[in-house]
C-alpha cells in the first residue's frame, strides 16, 4: 500500500525507496523502527515480559481491526482536506442499535439471521451518521470540524438517551462465540475482516478515479469543482464511508465485548487522526499513505497497551494520544506553513 499523492510534477503512484539512505527517510518505516524500539521498553518493563504474551498480542489484534477501521476513514477524509472527529459517537450509537435489534430478535430469527441483521444495522446507522455530516458540511457549508463536533455530541447524547446511561447486555452468546472470539489461523477473525475491507478501500482508491478526485479535492477543491468532479456527491460519500467504517467497529466492539461501552470511545477519533497524520497523511488534504495509516496506528495501540501492562493509570494513555497527535502534527510540512500563512 503505498502513499499517493497530488503535486506538481509528481506522479500519483509508488514512492519506491532508492536505496538505504531513502528506505530510512520513509516515513512508515520509520514509525515501524519506533515501534520496535517501544516494544522492546514495554517487555523489559512488563511483569514476566507480559506485553508479548499471547494473549495481550490478541488483545492488541482486536483493539487494531476497529482503530484501524478508524485511521483509514479519517485518512481519506484528510486527504480530500475534511476531518471527522465523531467517529467515537458513531462507534458508541452504532453498537447501541445494533445490540438493541440483536437482543430483541434473538429469540424470533434464526441465529446467523440475528447476527447479520446487527451487523448491517451497525454499518448502515453508522453511514446515516455520515450522511448526516457530509450534508450539513456539503450543502449547508458548515466546517467538517464544527459540523461533526456537534454529531460527537448528539451520536453520544442520543446512545445515552437510548440506553439510560446503562450499558446493554444480554447478547446473543453466538456473536463471541462465532465472531468476536473466533481466530483464523494466527489472527482474530474481527482483524481479518477489518484487513480485507481496507485491502477494498485501498484498491479502489488505488485503481479509480474516486481516488484521484479525493485527492484532487484535497488539493484544490476550486479546481476539482471546475474540471468537473462531482464534489458535494463525492464529499457526502466519503463522509458515509468514515462513519460506516466506525459502524463496523462499533459491531467488533460489541463482538468482543458482548456488552456496550458508551462511556468510552469518545477518544477514538484523536487516535485515528493522530494515526493517519503521523503515518504521512496530509491534515490539509492532497496526499494519503494508507501504509502509514496503518502502522501508525499500531503505533497509538501499541503505547494504550504498554501503559497498561506497566500499570500506568489510564489517563496517561490520554496523554500519550495528545503527544502523538501534536508530534504528528509538527512533522506535517503542509500543515506547519498553512499554521503560519494563517498567522
Amino acid at each position: 500500500m503505498s502513499d499517493t499523492t497530488t503535486a506538481v510534477g509528481r506522479s500519483r503512484g509508488l514512492t519506491a525507496p532508492r536505496g538505504l539512505a531513502s528506505a530510512l527517510s520513509h516515513r512508515a518505516l520509520q514509525i515501524i523502527a519506533v515501534e520496535i524500539l517501544v516494544i522492546a521498553i514495554f517487555q523489559a518493563l512488563s511483569p514476566g515480559g507480559a506485553f508479548l504474551s499471547e494473549a495481550n498480542v490478541r488483545g492488541m489484534a482486536l483493539t487494531a481491526s476497529q482503530v484501524l477501521l478508524l485511521a483509514v476513514g479519517q485518512a481519506v477524509l484528510m486527504s480530500a482536506g475534511h476531518i471527522d472527529i465523531s467517529q467515537g459517537a458513531a462507534v458508541i450509537l452504532t453498537s447501541v442499535l445494533a445490540g438493541n435489534a440483536m437482543i430483541a430478535t434473538q429469540d424470533s430469527l434464526p441465529m446467523p439471521a440475528v447476527l447479520l441483521l446487527g451487523a448491517l444495522i451497525s454499518v448502515g446507522a453508522g453511514a446515516v451518521i455520515g450522511a448526516v455530516n457530509g450534508v450539513l458540511v456539503g450543502v449547508v457549508g458548515v466546517n467538517a470540524l464544527v459540523a461533526t463536533l456537534g454529531m460527537l455530541s448528539i451520536g453520544t447524547g442520543v446512545a445515552q438517551v437510548i440506553t439510560g446511561g446503562v450499558n446493554l447486555t444480554g447478547m446473543p452468546g453466538e456473536l463471541q462465540t462465532s465472531f468476536g472470539a473466533v481466530n483464523a489461523g494466527p489472527l482474530p477473525m474481527p482483524m481479518i475482516v477489518s484487513l480485507i475491507v481496507i485491502a477494498v478501500i485501498w484498491a479502489f482508491h488505488r485503481l479509480t478515479s474516486w481516488g484521484t478526485h479525493t485527492l484532487a479535492m484535497g488539493s484544490n477543491r476550486l479546481a476539482a469543482r471546475r474540471v468537473g468532479i462531482a464534489t458535494l456527491r463525492h464529499t457526502i460519500a466519503i463522509f458515509v464511508l468514515s462513519s460506516a467504517l466506525a459502524g463496523l467497529a462499533g459491531y467488533i466492539d460489541l463482538a468482543r465485548y458482548s456488552t456496550t461501552n458508551i462511556s468510552g470511545h469518545l477518544n477514538d477519533s484523536m487516535a485515528a487522526i493522530a494515526a493517519a497524520l503521523i503515518g504521512g497523511t496530509a491534515l490539509t488534504g492532497g496526499r494519503i499513505s494508507f501504509l502509514g495509516a496503518i502502522v501508525g496506528a499500531f503505533l497509538a495501540i501499541i503505547l494504550q497497551s504498554g501503559l497498561v501492562i506497566i500499570d500506568l493509570s489510564p489517563f496517561y494513555q490520554t496523554i500519550a494520544i495528545g503527544t502523538m497527535l501534536l508530534i504528528a502534527v509538527s512533522l506535517d510540512p503542509a500543515a506547519r506553513k498553512s499554521a503560519k500563512g494563517g498567522g
